[in-house]
């Protein structure tokens, strides 16, 4: 008898290995429901819920492959269907572990910095402290595509420039300024015209202090999609190996971005607080 737990995926080799069995038949037509796609993503997830680190695996899976179009893409094409598919299980995940979801989901967290892994851990974050904060599920859901979207104009900037391994010169750091003006270009193309969306890519790096870019803006001029996207790519960031350095923990992570004197000054304090709490559950 061979029993395969529901939602579990299956290789060529397994579904070769099935059809050899003389009382196991595995019709043609439903062979495509047997590959991890976008399509059978949800299906996926409801058979693994409460394993999240199953669950983040076949997030991943999905994830990159929309980024590796994405980066193949001559007109920076986002399959949005797909892409609205990952949102609406986060959210999902966030709903069904809301005071455990963080605590035990970063664990299985990839280390690399790729722009993928990046835009996912943000909008896992971003949906988390939203949800802490009590927003409204239409924000949840904006908070959510920014997030995914923030950093995506990275791809025009040189690999260079995205994986240097020295302090940027003040030429490097002025092209890194213009990520933000792509991103918010990249989403538009890809059918996001809500304005904030389109605010919250473009302000994820101003600052509470007034010393962010591109505008200067101040903290209550910074919308709070921006100003929650802000602390979780910052989090994230420094969660995350980079070229020049190791990964800091979530405790030195938070340390920093608390108490270091460039960074103590460039978020919403009770954001900061509530990210703080969501991370102790």
């Amino acid at each position: 008898v061979i029993i395969i737990e529901a939602g579990t995926m299956l290789s060529q080799t397994l579904y070769e290995k099935l059809q050899r069995q003389e009382k196991i038949y595995i019709s043609k037509k439903n062979e495509d429901r047997q590959i991890l796609s976008c399509a059978t993503l949800n299906n996926y997830v409801i058979y693994n819920i409460k394993n999240l680190e199953t669950v983040l695996s076949f997030l991943y899976t999905i994830n990159n492959k929309i980024f590796d179009e994405y980066y193949k893409s001559q007109n920076d094409f986002i399959d949005m269907a797909c892409l609205e598919e990952i949102i609406n299980i986060i959210i999902v995940l966030v709903k069904k572990h809301p005071k455990k979801i963080l605590k035990k989901i970063i664990p299985h967290f990839s280390s690399e910095y790729a722009l993928a892994n990046h835009s996912l851990h943000v909008a896992i974050y971003s949906v988390s402290l939203a949800y802490f904060l009590k927003l409204r599920e239409e924000q949840i859901v904006q908070v959510a595509k920014a997030a995914i979207f923030h950093d995506v104009g990275i791809k025009n900037l040189t690999n260079v420039i995205e994986n240097k391994s020295a302090h940027l010169s003040f030429e490097d750091m002025r092209s890194v300024h213009t990520h933000v003006k792509h991103s918010m270009d990249i989403a538009r193309k890809n059918g996001i015209s809500e304005p904030h969306i389109i605010q919250a890519i473009m302000h994820h790096h101003e600052s509470c202090d007034g010393h962010g870019y591109p505008s200067r803006l101040e903290e209550y001029d910074i919308s709070n999609l921006a100003s929650i996207i802000s602390i979780c790519d910052v989090f994230n960031a420094l969660t995350s190996e980079r070229p020049y350095r190791k990964k800091y923990s979530t405790f030195d992570a938070l340390k920093i971005m608390m108490t270091e004197e460039n960074m103590v000054h460039k978020f919403r304090k009770h954001y900061l607080r509530v990210f703080l709490e969501a991370l102790k559950q």
